[in-house]
């Protein structure tokens, strides 16, 4: 095993393009030989991108100068994703552990890092489509009327290339839990998932709770 473990870090790869289809080597350079403030680096740079693409299609340049969605953009979204990347990499570890995973805390905050790498390549793509065409990005295309259906185009060829690093992103992060854990891409991908469901279920358990207490409190006050 320490020989093992001696080779993956004697092997340099660059995570940035490893990460894509040499998931596992990327994920282990990027736990054995990178600090937790390599990784702190990728999830806030990736935050911009992950917190851009929700906001795609938002309708926000209706109200919001375009300058402050993008200066908001770089400032608030690497905390949230930061804070965030804190609480999943706990979740993967105890989640894993069912698995009989062997990560630490440490090992899944990096993996976490490594993971998001696709959001880094993607926030300059985005950046410059709202700095070009912030109408076109932000408002709903088949809303609005567009000469051409230039709109249209771009929100279906957004739509695809979103997808596919959605589905990537999905294949990404669950190879890369399998390596930090040290077991199989499908366990990987039910460590993903299960607390994805979980907090969905809980989220929408707040949600139905809120529209009870609404509903009862309109027919009780009527």
């Amino acid at each position: 095993m320490t020989e093992i473990r001696e080779k993956h870090m004697a092997e340099k790869v660059n995570p940035f393009t490893a990460i894509w289809l040499q998931t596992r080597k990327a994920v282990r350079y990027v736990i054995d030989a990178k600090s937790a403030g390599y990784a702190i680096a990728l999830i806030l740079l990736a935050g911009i991108g992950s917190g851009l693409m929700g906001m795609q299609s938002s309708g926000l340049n209706d109200s919001i100068p375009t300058w402050i969605i993008l200066l908001g953009a770089l400032l608030l979204f690497p905390v949230i994703s930061l804070a965030s990347a804190a609480v999943i990499a706990a979740l993967y570890l105890v989640v894993g552990k069912l698995f009989k995973g062997t990560g630490t805390y440490m090992d899944l905050f990096k993996t976490t890092g490594a993971a998001m790498i696709p959001y880094i390549w993607l926030a300059p793509l985005l950046i410059l489509w709202i700095l070009v065409s912030p109408d076109t990005y932000f408002a709903d295309p088949f809303a609005v009327a567009q000469p051409g259906g230039g709109a249209i185009v771009g929100a279906v060829l957004y739509g695809v290339i979103a997808m596919i690093i959605a589905i990537w992103s999905i294949i990404i992060h669950s190879k890369a839990i399998g390596e930090a854990h040290r077991f199989s891409a499908w366990k990987g991908f039910f460590t993903l998932m299960i607390p994805a469901v979980i907090f969905g279920l809980v989220i929408f358990g707040i949600v139905l709770l809120f529209i009870v207490l609404i509903a009862g409190a309109t027919i009780y006050g009527g």
